[in-house]
């Protein structure tokens, strides 16, 4: 093996693989401490506060009537069963007897044959007369004995025996003056009439059939005068007349007004009803209370007939509560509070005391003062204090 071929590595490899990045390593420190040596403070100023532009409402105290709305169903006032009270057969019966007719009050709806009620009442006509001529004639010679036994010309008991003919005589006139108005009775009764306006709801009978007595004609109900029975929660009832909570009725001329709208038809229809007593009792499984609406005139602003079944909105005319502020809802904030402007123009939370919210506006009677102002503008971020330039 020759000299050459044990020598170590050569000058120029070890520049290559030590001697760059030593070099590399010293210039970068080198930098670091010529950046650090030139460092440089950095000047901050503090910007002036930005007075943003907001929307007030002036605080403004007023007398609120306050509302109470529910929901309904209409259904009559009075519904009837119409029974047959004489049997017979039917030989007439009027058109507005079917299902969905209408009827005026006193309207004929139903004839039964009267002619076995004709014999009827024309024998307790007989009767009678034949009663009140024995009565008269047994009452004549009650008189002419009692005048004979004056003069000791009758016995005793031939005065005792026509007092006796003379009572029965009496009886039987009276007992026949009552089978001719039974029979009378029964004669009318063979005409059924209407026992008030209305429409009937079902009908069971027709010309030809025959009607037993107590036998079922039709269902019948009133549409002069219909109720809708409206859910209120107890909450609700505080908005109310304290003589409704009280007595469960309302004084006669003193109901509160109930404005009452439904879409019929494709249109929308108001009628008009008043407040006329509660039901009293608390639903066990809704926790609600009914209170009856009465509606006296039944056609719409539109001339339409309230029709029974139709599910109804009700508004509800509640009490008077003096010096409240009506606050729109987009005002208040979380907490029941406003951002109320203070006389320096900034910002300022306030917790106000909420009546109730009615519509799109809060009844306040707590925390404002007339004359305030409160923020009706929507802003994202609020801190108490900041400065706001007022937009009436």
């Amino acid at each position: 093996m020759s000299d050459g071929e044990i020598r170590g590595p050569s000058r120029g490899w070890l520049r290559s693989r030590i001697g760059y990045p030593l070099l590399f390593i010293s210039a970068a420190v080198g930098i670091v401490a010529l950046l650090l040596s030139s460092e440089s403070e950095i000047e901050t100023t503090s910007g002036e506060a930005y007075a943003i532009g907001v929307r007030t409402l002036e605080v403004v105290p007023t007398l609120v009537n306050l509302r109470v709305e529910s929901e309904g169903t209409v259904q009559p006032s009075a519904s009837t069963q119409l029974i047959a009270q004489v049997a017979g057969e039917i030989i007439e019966v009027d058109e507005a007897l079917r299902a969905g007719g209408r009827f005026a009050k006193g309207q004929l709806l139903l004839r039964i044959d009267p002619q076995d009620y004709d014999n009827l009442y024309a024998r307790a006509l007989a009767t009678l007369e034949r009663a009140e001529v024995e009565a008269r004639y047994f009452d004549a010679e009650r008189i002419r004995l009692r005048t004979l036994a004056e003069q000791n010309m009758v016995s005793e008991s031939q005065l005792t025996e026509i007092e006796r003919a003379a009572g029965v005589a009496t009886a039987s006139l009276a007992d026949a003056q009552v089978q001719v108005e039974a029979a009378r009775l029964d004669l009318v009764r063979t005409e059924i009439r209407a026992p008030y306006d209305g429409r009937v709801a079902s009908e069971q009978v027709d010309v030809g059939q025959f009607l037993q007595r107590g036998g079922v004609i039709a269902d019948l109900y009133a549409t002069n005068q219909l109720e809708i029975r409206l859910p209120l929660a107890n909450s609700q009832l505080a908005f109310l007349d304290r003589s409704l909570v009280a007595t469960g009725v309302y004084p006669a001329g003193s109901e509160p007004a109930v404005q009452l709208a439904a879409d019929y038809a494709g249109e929308l229809h108001r009628w008009s009803g008043k407040l006329v007593r509660s039901e009293g009792a608390i639903d066990r499984q809704s926790r609600v209370v009914y209170v009856v609406v009465q509606v006296d005139n039944p056609t719409s602003d539109r001339g339409v007939d309230l029709p029974v079944g139709l599910f109804l909105r009700a508004t509800i005319a509640g009490i008077t509560v003096a010096d409240a502020m009506l606050v729109p809802r987009s005002a208040i904030r979380e907490d029941d509070q406003v951002l109320v402007v203070a006389p320096d123009n900034t910002l300022r939370f306030r917790r106000i005391g909420i009546l109730r919210y009615q519509g799109e506006y809060a009844v306040v009677t707590e925390g404002l003062q007339a004359g305030e102002l409160i923020c009706v503008s929507t802003l994202q971020y609020v801190v108490d204090g900041m400065p706001v330039t007022v937009i009436r």
